[in-house]
This record gives structure tokens, C-alpha cells and sequence, in this order.
């Protein structure tokens, strides 16, 4: 692997993780190397097994565009099944707050 390739992935794992984390019901986690960390690892399986299956998948900088997304959209999901799993107590449903009145 190329040290950019390497970089490239390590963005792209952190943005993507910002993306999802933030599109499931729920927050951010607290950690900020938990949000890059669970997608890196889902875009390194993703690009080890499905490599074969994905053969019009577009390349860019070593990576395959499809499979970093699927991978890295699948290990958020899993990590996100576990911590409500592990702690259902932080699911909640959202507040609803009204605007303080102005006169």
C-alpha cells in the first residue's frame, strides 16, 4: 500500500464516519479516533473480500469507490448495533424545544 493511498484512506474513513455516524438516529461518538476507526477497519475488509465481486467499481488512488462506501456504511452500522445493544439507555427519541418568545 502506498503511503498515499494510506492517507487517502484515513480521510476518506473520517469523513464518511462523520457522514454516517450523523445520518443514523443517534450522535457523534464522544471519541474523535472512534469515528475513523470503525470505517477504516470496514473500508480494509470491504477492499479484502469484495475486491473480486465489484469489477466495474471505479478506482481512485488505489482505492474502489463502491467498496469504501459499502464498507465503511456496514462497519458503522455494526458498531452502532453494538453500542445500543451494550447501552440501550442512550437510545432517546429527540426533544422538541420551542423558541423563547420574543415581544
Amino acid at each position: 500500500m502506498d503511503f498515499g493511498t494510506l492517507l487517502l484512506m484515513l480521510g476518506l474513513s473520517y469523513a464518511l464516519g462523520v457522514l454516517w455516524y450523523d445520518l443514523l438516529p443517534g450522535e457523534l461518538p464522544g471519541r474523535v479516533w472512534r469515528v475513523a476507526a470503525y470505517p477504516f477497519l470496514g473500508i480494509f475488509i470491504a477492499h479484502t473480500l469484495l475486491q473480486p465481486a465489484f469489477s466495474a467499481d471505479p478506482a481512485f488512488g488505489g482505492l474502489h469507490l463502491i467498496t469504501t462506501v459499502i464498507g465503511s456504511l456496514v462497519a458503522v452500522v455494526v458498531d452502532w448495533v453494538i453500542t445500543r445493544a451494550r447501552r440501550p439507555s442512550l437510545v432517546t427519541e429527540p426533544e422538541l424545544r420551542r423558541a423563547p418568545a420574543t415581544s
